[in-house]
């Protein structure tokens, strides 16, 4: 009897497999994007490389050396390229000031003297010429202020 059974279950099995194949191709979600394909995973950083999270926070000097500011952060194309760095001016311990962007190409980056990490960077720019910048406003607070 027991045999009968598991041959009954396994009739009713075979006959539905197709069935349940067909609806999960038919439930798979569409893609949105497309996924990138990369073989590369980078085993190191090199000597000609700079760790964003070094640069971010790094200390912002005039070719004079006085103190500017200091970098809040990158703005990054879609293509992983660093096109601007933004510099937070002004302040008081953080508090205030205001974000000005400069191109990346403006920095000049000065290592630490292990040379594994920032120390500084250097613009041309006083810290006057960029507080009377425009400021920088991100995607986010363009939308906002169209509200």
């Amino acid at each position: 009897m027991l045999t009968r059974q598991s041959l009954m279950a396994t009739a009713i099995l075979c006959v539905l497999t197709p069935a349940l194949a067909e609806d999960s191709h038919d439930v798979a979600p569409a893609r949105a994007f497309e996924l990138r394909a990369t073989a590369a995973y980078p085993l190191r950083q090199d000597i000609g490389q700079l760790m964003g999270s070094n640069l971010i926070g790094a200390a912002v000097v005039s070719a004079s050396n006085d103190s500017v500011g200091k970098i809040a952060n990158l703005v990054v194309n879609e293509k992983g390229a660093v096109e601007a760095a933004v510099i937070k001016v002004g302040g008081f311990f953080g508090f205030g000031g205001r974000d000005v962007a400069v191109t990346y190409d403006s920095l000049s980056i000065v290592r630490n003297p292990k040379g594994d990490g920032i120390d500084h960077v250097t613009i041309s720019a006083t810290k006057k010429d960029l507080i009377q910048a425009v400021p920088f406003k991100t995607l986010r607070q363009q939308q906002h202020a169209q509200r």
